[in-house]
């Protein structure tokens, strides 16, 4: 035997994450089929939508840019950036089959994109594939706390961003530092009843000081303020600002605010 299983693996894990959103959330599996209701719950039950209105898209993309929309997910930061005059294109990358090819085509048509400005990418964070300083600009909404390293994923942004290039992490929902240590507070004393009671468990939670995996199907992890802002800089990133949008992630809801962090490649 003399096969290559790499790609197939690949294709073969990446594709699982679908999977793994309709197991962990069985009622998320009527939005992911349906454009309409995907559009419905990022905008009209969820604060995605709105709180990415608060940054002025016009003002902080420059004439002709080239946007990697980083985990578009089903696409709706990629329609709405394709309608800003100075975007060029924009490169919609997501490891997930059905978002790229059902959802995205659909929520382009339902949210007036401009389909002739996206690229669309089967791809994972990392290794991006552009070349050194080609991008103007990376945004990626609800979609960086997925990463098991952030600091090599904003290297790799920041090499392929151009000097000055812009890096927006929209809707993130970051702990500050004492909220965040009584999280993992919290989620350790589960450990430690599962472990003392012999609580047997597929795939279990993780902490360490460098963040808190509390959804290991979904790859969810929870790194505090801090810990972006350090991230950030150690990649090579000016934060220019950290905007909190005043919205939590469910409309009428209580919870952590969405923050964007506006970075420049420097």
């Amino acid at each position: 035997m003399n096969e290559n299983w790499i790609v197939k693996q690949t294709l073969s894990g990446v594709s699982q994450f679908d999977q793994s959103m309709v197991n962990s959330y069985p009622d998320s599996n009527e939005y992911l089929q349906n454009a309409r209701a995907y559009l419905n719950t990022v905008g009209e039950v969820c604060n995605y939508v709105d709180a990415s209105k608060k940054l002025d898209w016009a003002a902080l993309l420059p004439q002709g840019a080239e946007v990697l929309d980083l985990g578009c997910g089903g696409g709706w930061l990629t329609a709405m950036l394709s309608r800003v005059d100075s975007v060029k294109t924009v490169y919609a990358l997501d490891s997930s089959q059905h978002f790229l090819h059902k959802l995205l085509p659909e929520v382009m048509t339902l949210m007036e994109g401009n389909a002739e400005k996206v690229v669309t990418l089967e791809a994972l964070f990392q290794p991006l594939l552009f070349e050194e300083s080609y991008l103007d600009a990376v945004v990626a909404s609800s979609a960086l706390h997925h990463a098991d390293n952030l600091e090599s994923v904003l290297k790799g942004i920041r090499r392929a961003l151009k000097p000055g290039g812009l890096l927006v992490i929209l809707n993130e929902t970051p702990r500050t530092g004492l909220r965040f240590l009584v999280s993992v507070f919290v989620a350790s004393l589960r450990i430690l009843r599962n472990l003392a009671t012999r609580r047997y468990m597929p795939v279990s939670p993780s902490i360490s000081s460098s963040g808190y995996l509390y959804d290991p199907d979904l790859g969810d992890r929870d790194y505090p303020s801090w810990y972006w802002l350090e991230a950030l800089k150690r990649a090579g990133f000016a934060v220019e600002a950290v905007m909190d949008t005043g919205m939590s992630t469910v409309k009428g809801s209580k919870g952590r605010p969405l923050i964007h962090f506006v970075c420049r490649a420097v």
